[in-house]
């Protein structure tokens, strides 16, 4: 019995030894697999976001093929009237008689409003709409109430600076005046000359604000990336959008 007895604590003693050591891993490789986790899901929503590209540009390829093919046209409508008349026996089904209806388009599951490259610094993040905190642990987000991609004001875009080299922001700091900012919302490509860098302090909320009448897009992360004081403020001007 006493032999039974002294065996027990050994064996819970060794247990959590091995729950200890395990814990020290998981707690060693948390920044690693966080960052890999954020790239999983960043990676996830822009090919959601191709895929729902090539979607629509499928679906309106489908929709021009069907309409050259199968538009439907009134017999009493000017159109119909102005078509030259068929030899074929008016009986015969007519090639305009056929009624298309678009497929449905998947929208991703986050709410984007489009992808942010910077190729100065190799970037290509997702656009989250609203910075909240949720969205800032997936990727780069606007901020709420500022401007809006290609408009008049100031569009505000903030994002994490993690310590993994090309993560998020982690680069922001090398992005200087003359550099170029595009922003891809599916339908447009916007690009921003890079006019001005700044440091400042949290509560230097003007930096959010648009002069009223220039295109801006600013971007803001913190500074230093490590006990941050400041926040870097990266302004552009739009300068071209594309189709």
């Amino acid at each position: 019995m006493r032999s039974k007895r002294k065996v027990v604590p050994l064996v819970i003693r060794k247990k959590l030894s091995l729950l200890i050591i395990v814990l020290g891993i998981i707690i060693f490789l948390y920044p690693t697999l966080n960052d890999h986790y954020e790239s999983y899901q960043q990676n996830k929503i822009l090919k959601q976001w191709q895929e729902n590209l090539q979607d629509m540009d499928q679906t309106g390829s489908d929709i021009e093929e069907e309409t050259d093919a199968g538009l439907v046209v009134p017999s009493s409508s000017p159109v119909a009237e102005a078509l030259p008349t068929s030899s074929q026996p008016s009986s015969q089904p007519s090639p305009l008689a056929v009624k298309t209806t678009p497929r449905p388009v998947t929208l991703p599951q986050k709410n984007i409003e489009g992808v942010l490259t910077i190729d100065k610094i190799d970037l290509k993040l997702p656009i989250l709409t609203d910075a909240t905190v949720n969205n800032l642990k997936i990727s780069v987000a606007s901020i709420a109430k500022t401007g809006k991609v290609g408009a008049v004001g100031n569009y505000a875009i903030a994002g994490h600076r993690n310590l993994t080299y090309g993560k998020n922001f982690n680069r922001l700091d090398e992005v200087t005046e003359g550099d170029f900012i595009e922003v891809n919302t599916g339908s447009k490509t916007y690009i921003y000359k890079v006019v001005d860098k700044q440091y400042v302090l949290p509560e230097d909320v003007w930096v959010l604000k648009g002069n009223g009448k220039d295109r801006e897009i600013t971007l803001i992360t913190c500074h230093p990336m490590e006990n941050p004081t400041h926040r870097i403020a990266i302004k552009g001007i739009m300068v071209q959008s594309k189709e």
